[in-house]
């Protein structure tokens, strides 16, 4: 069976920017890659915040709670280690690599996927695109 991701590679982590996204060395150039298919809350009040906000019926402090939350859970879990592989396909408009990231963990000789690690134990949703979070409310 073929892999439905165009590109793998091994990046150097510089920074967590939220519970979906951080910033990594690729080819010794900076590159945000966002956490495909999961949505952590948002750390500040933008566009995507206030579209959370309505669909789950929260405040806007709240909301920064929970995306605050997310953070501090993805940069406890990257903390001990330097590199990430990545698998993806595309970008999204803001030229971010939307991939699936994931850990060698070497306590438990495994691999940790960041993405369902995130979605299970990190607070995040899985993604919704605008339009569908535009025509119904969260239950």
């Amino acid at each position: 069976m073929q892999s439905v991701f165009a590109h793998e590679f091994v990046a150097t982590i510089t920074k967590i920017n939220d519970g979906d996204t951080l910033t990594a060395l690729v080819n010794n150039e900076e590159t945000k890659i966002r956490l495909l298919d999961v949505d952590c809350f948002e750390t500040k009040n933008n566009a995507r915040a206030r579209l959370q906000q309505q669909y789950y019926g929260l405040s806007v402090d709240e909301m920064v709670e929970k995306g605050k939350q997310s953070r501090k859970i993805l940069k406890k879990l990257l903390k001990d280690h330097r590199y990430i592989r990545v698998k993806w396909e595309k970008r999204d408009s803001f030229g971010r690599i939307l991939g699936n990231v994931y850990l060698d963990d070497i306590k438990s000789a495994g691999v940790i996927d960041v993405n369902l690690y995130m979605l299970e134990t990190g607070g995040c949703n899985k993604y919704l695109p605008k339009n569908e979070m535009k025509k119904t409310k969260h239950n």
